[in-house]
């Protein structure tokens, strides 16, 4: 692999994630023959296929799957040595790189406008993907922090809380569960529910909820799009599992009502998450402290008239 290139590795890297070469030359803003064409004098240097071909697919073979792990760790060595090149120059970083969960979109602009008040020099990059996707961004070195609820197990990161995150269950008022209280989770087997994409936090959370009280309710319907799920509840067409940062306007229209279920809200908590291995930016570290010591006070002032039985 004496040839091998750093720009061949993250082409690679952008093909292995989107299993497409077409989308990998969109990331990178090149043709796709030329993607196509790096990947295949990888693979002539290596004397081993990466990816299988078929017709517009491509799939990482064996030897693929175990060169990705070693590309993932020469791109998150790299962007750690930029890094601690950036600080050994005393040369202030003034990029953040943020990657949130979806339902962090409700709260984290508002967020945003306080920590820009001390630190209005910070260019800020956002990048909101399902859990699953985010922890990919994390582990690739791709962003500096993100804000997450249920964090990753199977990489090496320091996690720290700092707001609670209820889940509630809702429905349209129209619901004739909407009029009752203490509601038995068994009851929730009469009703079509409405659930996230796997590698959604809130769907693994709901998933979890079913197992522990032995539910078996039909989901008619899988939306990405917490905004997608709000209208389909207004229309309702089911009951929904959703973080309860997620429904303040409609909520205050009175569009969607809040189930009085037993055994919720169900309490789960907001974390920041870094990777341990990486030294961190002066501006992530930044953006963490403010997270730590003024998140949660900010997060509670934002949703103080939203109450979920309890």
């Amino acid at each position: 692999m004496r040839n091998l290139t750093l720009r061949q590795i993250k082409i690679f890297l952008s093909a292995a994630k989107h299993t497409s070469f077409s989308r990998a030359a969109e990331e990178l803003h090149i043709s796709a023959p030329a993607v196509s064409l790096q990947i295949k004098e990888m693979e002539s240097d290596m004397g081993i296929r990466l990816f299988t071909r078929d017709k517009r697919k491509i799939e990482l073979t064996s030897a693929g799957e175990y060169f990705l792990l070693y590309a993932r760790r020469i791109s998150s060595t790299l962007n750690e040595a930029s890094t601690m090149m950036e600080r050994l120059r005393g040369t202030q970083i003034k990029e953040l790189k943020i990657g949130l969960v979806s339902t962090a979109k409700y709260f984290l602009p508002g967020m945003l406008v306080e920590f820009k008040k001390d630190y209005p020099n910070i260019k800020i990059k956002i990048e909101a993907r399902n859990r699953l996707q985010l922890v990919e961004l994390l582990r690739d070195g791709e962003i500096d922090i993100a804000i997450m609820g249920q964090p990753p197990k199977d990489i090496d990161t320091r996690v720290e809380a700092f707001a609670s995150h209820p889940h509630v269950f809702i429905a349209s008022p129209s619901n004739k569960l909407a009029r009752l209280s203490n509601i038995p989770p068994s009851a929730l087997n009469q009703f079509e529910i409405i659930s996230r994409e796997p590698g959604s936090g809130t769907r693994y959370i709901m998933e979890r909820f079913f197992a522990e009280h032995k539910l078996s309710p039909i989901v008619s319907m899988e939306i990405s799009s917490n905004e997608t799920i709000k209208q389909a509840i207004i229309a309702n067409l089911g009951i929904s599992l959703v973080s309860l940062h997620t429904i303040h306007s409609e909520i205050s229209n009175k569009q969607i009502t809040i189930l009085d279920v037993q055994n919720t809200p169900i309490m789960r908590a907001w974390h920041v998450v870094a990777l341990n291995k990486r030294n961190a930016s002066q501006a992530a570290e930044a953006f963490r402290y403010f997270m730590l010591e003024r998140g949660g006070e900010i997060l509670n002032e934002m949703f103080r008239h939203i109450h979920a039985p309890i």
